[in-house]
């Protein structure tokens, strides 16, 4: 993998595949950077000392910065609900 410098941009580092620029110069430059990701290149925007990671939706990429998502009946052996929860409840309960 190559690593250089973008004349006159110090803010812009090009790395293989993989774009990091600050949050400034990715505000100037936000359709370029549109069609990069959309092209599939790595962009990383960073702001202060965290980054962004910019891809496109309901792409694999996509969907592991996301992470797991749980599915149906996830909570099934975590979450105990008593029977009194079903009974309804008296008037006291309901403020009358």
């Amino acid at each position: 993998m190559t690593f250089r410098k973008v004349a006159g941009a110090r803010e812009i580092c090009y790395l293989g595949n993989m774009i990091t620029l600050a949050l400034q110069q990715a505000q100037r430059d936000l359709p370029s950077l549109a069609r990069k990701a959309l092209d599939g290149e790595d962009v990383f925007i960073a702001v202060g000392t965290r980054t962004l990671r910019l891809v496109p939706s309901g792409s694999e990429k996509a969907d592991d910065a996301a992470g797991p998502r749980p599915g149906r009946g996830a909570l099934r052996d975590l979450l105990t609900i008593p029977d009194a929860f079903y009974e309804p409840w008296s008037d006291e309960e309901m403020g009358e």
